[in-house]
Formats: structure tokens, sequence, C-alpha cells
């Protein structure tokens, strides 16, 4: 039986018409790889180690990765040192020096969940390790504030909030962390500083402040920057702690470090002289004289423009407007005296 089926398929092929292809072979594609050979066995040049990269070495390869290319590989690297900074105890092997260093570069980001990754970490840095730095931590939240991007100005915001309730009080006492951000202020709200000392009168102004209409992103960020704003002030004018002196006082402090960062800046012995931006304010009544003669008449018209817009702005004004109350109720201003020409000569108190 097997030997007549094997004869009839022989006969049936002989009827089989066989399939011609027509034309030319199709070219193969440039990037073709030839997967025909075949391998018994693959190669290593080198082996790979039994061991796992310990911690440090892992810690230090995510901080290289913080400046990649690849928004996701940040947003991942950020996510990893968050991660170990949050356990207890924390691990951070290269310090808050030059873990700091790495991680500012990247406040103006254009990646959102870059940023947002970024202040999750920064949140969880000790407020001690974070005050040496606040200098260096300003600048690069000044620089997110008046971005061009209005997302990027925001988060600004969000990383000027954190470092004021860290280490607040510094904040607002350092060489150029006073008139410069209140500058900014100024500038990314559209509210315009006179160039001349002036009384404080709400007329000579050559443009109205910003307010909400005619940009939704914006009237949404308007009342975020007042409150911001709001809260730089309280802490600015927040009174000093009564500290009685005793006659033990000097022999008690004279061995004690110093917790202010830089205590005898203000005498301005090892450095050159520092302009009025950048000067030193200290006290509270210095931060309010500079405040009253610089940016008062702006700040005072701006809310006053915000209050009668009403809404979320209106009510951010209201808690600014507080602030200002609080901070300089107790000021008395200098009253400007002219002479016959109309020539400011110099103020009376």
């Amino acid at each position: 039986m097997g030997s007549s089926d094997r004869k009839k398929k022989e006969k049936k092929k002989d009827f089989q018409k066989p399939k011609l292809k027509v034309g030319k072979t199709k070219p193969k594609a440039s990037n073709f790889t030839d997967t025909s050979f075949q391998s018994k066995s693959i190669v290593l040049q080198q082996q790979l180690s039994e061991t796992a990269p310990n911690v440090v070495e892992r810690f230090k390869h995510q901080l290289s990765l913080t400046s990649s290319r690849t928004d996701s590989q940040r947003r991942d690297a950020l996510s990893y040192l968050t991660g170990q900074l949050s356990t207890n105890p924390p691990t951070n092997p290269v310090g808050t020096s030059t873990l700091l260093q790495r991680i500012l570069p990247l406040m103006p980001d254009s990646s959102k969940p870059v940023r947002n990754q970024l202040l999750k970490l920064l949140q969880q840095l000790p407020a001690d390790e974070v005050r040496p730095h606040l200098q260096k931590a300003i600048l690069y939240i000044r620089g997110a504030m008046t971005h061009l991007s209005q997302d990027v100005k925001d988060d600004g915001l969000n990383y000027l909030e954190w470092l004021l309730d860290a280490v607040g009080e510094d904040v607002v006492a350092s060489p150029g962390c006073w008139v410069k951000p209140l500058k900014d202020f100024m500038s990314v709200l559209g509210w315009t500083v006179p160039t001349a000392p002036t009384v404080a009168t709400k007329g000579g102004w050559t443009s109205a402040p910003r307010t909400t209409f005619g940009s939704k992103k914006f009237g949404q960020s308007f009342p975020r920057q007042m409150t911001v704003l709001a809260k730089f002030l309280e802490l600015g004018f927040k009174p000093e702690a009564a500290n009685p002196w005793t006659s033990n006082d000097w022999v008690s402090n004279i061995g004690t470090v110093p917790k202010t960062p830089d205590p005898f800046g203000y005498l301005g012995l090892f450095k050159p002289p520092r302009d009025e931006d950048g000067e030193i304010y200290r006290n509270r009544s210095d931060r309010q004289e500079i405040f009253a003669k610089r940016f008062m008449d702006a700040v005072e018209a701006g809310v006053d423009m915000a209050k009668k817009e009403g809404g979320a702005a209106g009510r951010a004004a209201a808690v600014l407007d507080q602030a200002l109350k609080d901070g300089m109720g107790d000021y008395e201003r200098a009253l400007r005296v002219d002479d016959d020409e109309g020539m400011w000569v110099g103020y009376i108190m």
C-alpha cells in the first residue's frame, strides 16, 4: 500500500502547474540585516560582575544623569535622588553643596515634570545645610521668576516659597536678597517703580499696573504672584525678637560661632563696596526705609488696581494690602522737599 500511494503522488506532480514569478525581484531595504547566519555561542569581551555597584556609585551615577538631554532621564534621576534623601537617615554621599551645584541649574528647565520633581527634591534638603548656599539659590530662583515662559515663572514662585519656608529670615537679611527680588516682583507684576524719590501719592503714573484681563494663563498667575510677594514682605517686615542684653552676654557669646552667613559682611572690609541693590539690609528698619523709598508707591497703586478687579486677584490684593499695613504701619515716611523751581532738595521726617 505504501508503494502505490507513493507512485500516485509522483504521477500527480507531473500534472501540477508551477507558479512562475513575473518581473524583477523586490530590492532589499537600505537597512536590511542578514539574519540567516547561525551561531552556537556568544562570547563577551568583558564578563559581567557578580556584585552590583554600591550605593555611593549609584547615587553619583544618577546625579550625573540630571544633565542628560532626555527629559525622562532627568526626571527619573531626580526621582531617585529624592527617594534617597527621604530615607531615614537620608542618603547623600556627595553632600548638599555638590548636590545643589548640579540641580540648581534645572530650575528653568523646559520640562514641567522635571521642574516638579526638582521641587520635591529641594523640599527634602535640610534647612541648615541650605542656609550657606541661599545666595546662589536666589540667583537661579530670580532667573526662573523672570523667564520668558509663564510656566517657568510660576515654578519660580514655588522655588522662592520653598526657600522662604526653609530659611526665610536669612533670605531677606542676605546681600542682594531684598531689593533685587522686589525688583523682579515689580517686573513680573508689571507695576511701575518710580525712578526718583516721590511723596506717598498715587499721582505721576505713566502706565497702569497689569491686571488679569486679556490673558487666561497670566490671570491665574497674577494672584499667585501677589500672594508670594505678601509672604516675602511679611518675613522682611517681621519684628525682631526681643533679646534683652545683660552684662554677662559679652562673656558667654565671645566664643560662639555666628549663626548668619557672612556675619561681618556689612562692614565691607574684604570686598568691594556694594550698590544699593546688593546691600545687606539686616534690620527691619533698614528694609522698611528702602522699601518706602523705591517700592511703596508702586505696590500701593498696584494693590488698589487689583482690588477693583475683584475675584482671585482682589482677594490676593487684600492679603498683600494687609501685609503692607502690618509691616509699614509704624514707619514714618519722609516728606519730599522741593525748592521754588520744583527741584528735589531732600527730605524732612
